[in-house]
């Protein structure tokens, strides 16, 4: 899930607090929007004002060191202190200009250098063929476009799921200008002349339209033509997010709506989901416009794990939703402790499980009122014992500290684990050993590998009677081809307690039937439409496959008795009503990619080939 910063200024740059307003601005909602991307870093800023022989696109970027953006913004402030010092114009300062786009990546598909780090700009001589994109996207089809591109008499360069986007982008452009252009020359228009008549009339939404026709999969595109036209695009189904903020002064977009609302100071409600199958639209001359581009989907498919996990928990909406998801486990935890408190310690890890830790605290509170109100009701109690029964609250503590640390490229795998190992600090003495249960939230369980190799032996240190381990999210059963980095399958800790469970009832010929469904059906709508791998979790409960995550994720030396506890997939509609988009979940993909990519993962599974993602291969 990459981050996107666009911004339009909408009057004269001298109309402004300094000259670096927007500058700040932009540099602001990248670093609000940090988490979202850790390995690439960059800027660009559009020049409408740029003299003939000069750029009009300035672009900065950065991979090294981490973290990228932290590096990126110091870089250009500190060209800016050394612009003034040097008394230069500071108009003509390169990271000075209109329009602005910035870009924070996490990389899952192509390579991690800095050419594969937005934005990506298509130059030419011409600013109306001009491109400069960043975006937020994964495509399921990117080998079928990219073979498309050949089909159109290309030679594409590279094989990156970004360079298949801008060329094609880049291809529609030109047809696009090459149409206004032969208009103006009807029209008996000089050269000069066309160039502001193809100005004037670009179609951007027909444009973005035809340029997105064939693409399968999640997106928020931003960019800049040369021309000075700015455009911000979202997918038919909504499944990648996208928020603006207008005012007279600005048009921001960004893919938090907490950024925008944060940097500019204004109340939430002032930010505005940009909708899905839109494009919001600035002509050269700051009016703008939100234009469709495409059909919209019948339903849409907002991410769910973006709200549950990925984005901050600093928008109201999301802190209230990650609350009631805390909220709605809270009875599954007191039935697993059969509402025995006293001896119970909740603690979670990590940050960004607090706002649900909140959620949960609340309704475990309720529910042990209830329960005292309940016995006071049924039981004659004595002074002492009303006294005693009145006194018992929920305990909760922060436990777990972790070191925050930039990511480490250490290559023995024995050394990374060692530091991820100690990468969390305990505090002692407040968990009575051997007494006191201990319940740790998660937000969510993917892979398993930080409980197996980090989590449990941490908090196995505080010798609790037992460790039970909440996730407020449900069991991630399937790969993500949309964008969120878990795209194989046989990494998910769900399937691999799947797979176990069907060795230990002697049910292997699920796996050899569901195989040869899939080879059946491959090339066909069938294969588009069905998620076969859903018949490997079809013999087993949420409980059963639970027990053995457990068991799979429990280290060998850990003599402490471990429960998981998964948020029930039915809840998820209860805490996030406008985000259904919930396939990671239930195996529902919302395009038929989705369902291509999830037979073809099951498919590499069965046949040995776990190095590469299905979506990175090329077509059968």
């Amino acid at each position: 899930m990459c981050g996107i910063v666009w911004l339009r200024l909408l009057r004269p740059l001298e109309a402004y607090p300094s000259p670096a307003w927007a500058l700040r601005k932009v540099t602001l909602l990248l670093q609000k929007q940090r988490n979202r991307g850790q390995d690439g870093a960059g800027i660009l800023t559009y020049k409408a004002q740029s003299p003939v022989g000069r750029p009009y696109f300035y672009v900065k970027k950065r991979t090294k060191p981490a973290p990228p953006w932290r590096f990126l913004i110091e870089d250009i402030w500190s060209e800016w202190e050394n612009w003034q010092k040097e008394g230069q114009s500071p108009y003509e300062f390169p990271f000075l200009g209109e329009g602005y786009l910035a870009h924070l990546r996490y990389g899952t598909f192509s390579g991690y250098g800095l050419e594969d780090t937005h934005p990506v700009v298509r130059i030419g001589s011409w600013p109306s063929r001009s491109l400069a994109i960043a975006g937020n996207f994964n495509l399921t089809n990117a080998e079928e476009l990219f073979q498309r591109l050949v089909e159109l008499g290309q030679h594409p360069l590279h094989r990156g799921d970004t360079y298949t986007i801008v060329e094609r982008m880049g291809h529609f452009l030109d047809e696009a200008v090459e149409e206004l252009y032969q208009q103006a020359k009807q029209e008996g228009l000089s050269k000069l002349e066309a160039s502001q008549y193809i100005q004037q009339r670009f179609p951007v939404s027909t444009w973005l339209g035809r340029s997105s026709r064939r693409w399968d999969g999640g997106y928020v595109i931003a960019g800049w033509i040369g021309n000075g036209w700015g455009f911000v695009m979202r997918d038919p189904l909504g499944i990648r997010p996208a928020y603006y903020l207008a005012t007279p002064d600005v048009l921001a977009v960004a893919s938090e709506a907490a950024a925008l609302h944060n940097v500019f100071e204004v109340p939430p409600e002032k930010v505005q989901e940009l909708p899905p199958a839109h494009a919001l639209i600035v002509a050269p001359d700051g009016t703008w416009a939100i234009k469709p581009f495409t059909d919209p989907a019948p339903k849409p498919a907002r991410c769910s794990f973006e709200r549950i996990y990925f984005s901050r928990g600093n928008s109201p909406h999301i802190y209230t939703e990650r609350k009631t998801l805390g909220a709605l486990l809270a009875h599954e935890i007191a039935r697993a402790l059969d509402y025995h408190f006293e001896n119970t310690i909740f603690t979670y890890i990590p940050n960004t499980s607090q706002a649900a830790f909140w959620g949960l605290l609340k309704e475990l509170e309720n529910i042990l009122i209830l329960r005292q109100f309940r016995q006071i009701q049924s039981q004659k109690l004595s002074e002492e014992e009303l006294r005693t029964l009145l006194h018992q609250r929920i305990r909760a503590e922060y436990l777990v500290w972790k070191d925050t640390q930039s990511r480490t490229f250490i290559s023995s795998p024995a050394l990374r684990r060692d530091m991820s190992r100690h990468a969390y600090d305990v505090i002692y003495n407040i968990v009575r050993p051997g007494k006191d249960t201990l319940v740790c939230l998660d937000d969510s369980i993917v892979r398993g590998t930080t409980l197996r190799e980090t989590l449990l032996q941490t908090l196995g240190r505080l010798s609790p009677a037992r460790l039970i381990i909440a996730s407020s999210a449900p069991q991630i059963r399937y790969p993500d081809f949309y964008g969120i980095d878990m795209a194989s399958l046989h990494d998910l800790i769900a399937f691999q307690a799947a797979i176990a469970l069907l060795k230990e009832y002697n049910l292997g010929e699920v796996l050899d039937h569901t195989y040869a469904l899939c080879q059946r059906s491959y090339g066909t709508d069938e294969f588009l439409r069905n998620n076969y791998v859903k018949a490997i979790y079809a013999p087993f409960t949420e409980a059963q496959i639970a027990a053995k995550i457990a068991e799979l994720v429990r280290p060998p030396d850990l003599s402490i008795p471990v429960t998981i506890i998964y948020q029930p997939v039915e809840n998820l509609p209860k805490a996030l009503p406008n985000h259904r988009g919930d396939w990671y979940f239930t195996g529902n993909y919302p395009t038929p990619g989705g369902y291509k990519q999830v037979n073809l993962s099951f498919m590499q599974f069965y046949e040995g080939k776990l190095q590469r993602r299905a979506y990175e291969t090329e077509v059968r």
